[in-house]
C-alpha cells in the first residue's frame, strides 16, 4: 500500500513565531534562513535571529524576526 503524504500546516503568530506540521525534512538552516523540504515544494523562511525552538518528525516551532516566507 502506498503511503499518503499529508499536506503541511503553517501557523504564523505575528512576525516572531511560526509553527509547522508535516514539514517533511529540514534542509539548510542558519540564523538568517531556514529551508524545509515539504511535500511537493520547498518552504524558505528568511529573517534575523531565527531559531528552531524544537522539532520532531512531525512538527517544529521557529522563532526570531521573520521577514519573509517563500514556497
Amino acid at each position: 500500500m502506498l503511503e499518503r503524504k499529508r499536506p503541511f500546516v503553517c501557523s504564523v503568530n505575528g512576525a516572531k513565531e511560526i509553527s509547522i506540521e508535516n514539514y517533511g525534512s529540514l534542509g539548510d538552516f542558519s540564523d538568517k534562513k531556514i529551508v524545509l523540504n515539504c511535500y511537493k515544494c520547498k518552504m524558505i523562511i528568511e529573517g534575523e535571529g531565527l531559531l528552531i525552538e524544537y522539532f520532531t518528525d512531525v512538527d517544529m516551532k521557529i522563532t526570531g524576526h521573520i521577514h519573509s516566507i517563500h514556497f
